[in-house]
This record gives C-alpha cells, structure tokens and sequence, in this order.
C-alpha cells in the first residue's frame, strides 16, 4: 500500500492487485474507505476482493471505472449475504446500520472527490482512503493529479460519465 498524498486530514493510499501479492496484508483492519477502480475485464478478480474488503470491516465503498455499477452490486450482495448469515446464526435481526454504505460513480473524477471528501460514516472517524485498482492500465497518475486539483479548491464536473485516465 503506497501512501500517494493527503486531502484534509484523510490520507490516501494506492493499491495496484495485478501482480501485487502483498497488497491483502496492508489493508486496513478498521473504518476505511475502499475506492475501487475495476472495468468490464477485471470482473473475476471483484468478487474474492469484496469479501476482503468486507472481512478487514470497510466502511463505506465508492466504486468507479466502467465496472462501477456491478461493483457497488457485488459489495450489497455481500452485505446481503451476511445478514442472512447472522440472523439464521443467532436469530437476532440484522442492523443495517452497522454495515457499510456503497456507492457508484461513472464520473471518476466525481467519485474519487466523493470518496476523500464527502463519504462519511457519523459513527467512525475514518481518516484512510484506499484506492483499489484493479486494472491492468493502472490510474495511479490520474489520483495523484486528484489530490493535487482537490486540495487546491477544485470542484469535479457534473458531466454524467467521466471515464479514468489511465497510465498506459
């Protein structure tokens, strides 16, 4: 996990999954926010990652790339999933309240905003962004020039679709 820059006091972290063994291990234990990028092609690596994310207690998930709406789909059904699992185990009514808020953007620029500066949970001080890349073109280059834009005032556009400015 590569700390890339900080916005307030969220700091901001980059996280490529392709050919990264090491990645699972750096992910935060507690109160973060998983920005992920993940486009059509990357769709068999999201599954085993939502699971991850939702073990290492993410708080709130923005998701983007041309993937985004599926994305944010399979994090729900895994909430779904596991408040199924918890109301056959003890019996007891699942709160919704303690699971984690997800979100999709087809505006990039617009998500990675709304993830460093507006998602927020009243019950958690979360303080750590964590962008998950998943593809193979990487868009390191396009959040490190975010948070640069973002700290200096700038505001993203309110176009609809917005796709990722990838390295490669």
């Amino acid at each position: 996990m590569e700390l890339i820059g900080k916005i307030n006091r969220r700091k901001i972290f980059y996280v490529p999954i392709i050919n990264n063994s090491e990645w699972k291990s750096s992910l935060p234990k507690n109160d973060w926010v998983a920005f992920t990028i993940a486009d059509n092609e990357d769709e068999e690596l999201v599954p085993p990652i939502v699971k991850l994310c939702m073990d290492k207690n993410v708080a709130f998930t923005c998701s983007a790339g041309t993937f985004a709406l599926s994305t944010e789909n399979y994090f729900d059904e895994e909430i779904a999933f596991r408040a199924l699992d918890y109301e056959m185990r003890t019996k007891k009514e699942f709160d919704f309240e303690n699971s984690p808020i997800t979100t999709c953007h087809q505006n990039f620029s617009e998500g990675f905003w709304f993830s460093a500066i507006a998602a927020h949970d009243s019950d958690k001080e979360i303080d750590t962004i964590v962008c998950l890349d998943f593809t193979k073109r990487k868009v390191k280059r396009h959040l490190t020039e975010l948070i640069e834009k973002i700290n200096n005032g700038w505001l993203p556009n309110d176009e609809e679709i917005e796709l990722a400015e990838y390295d490669s």
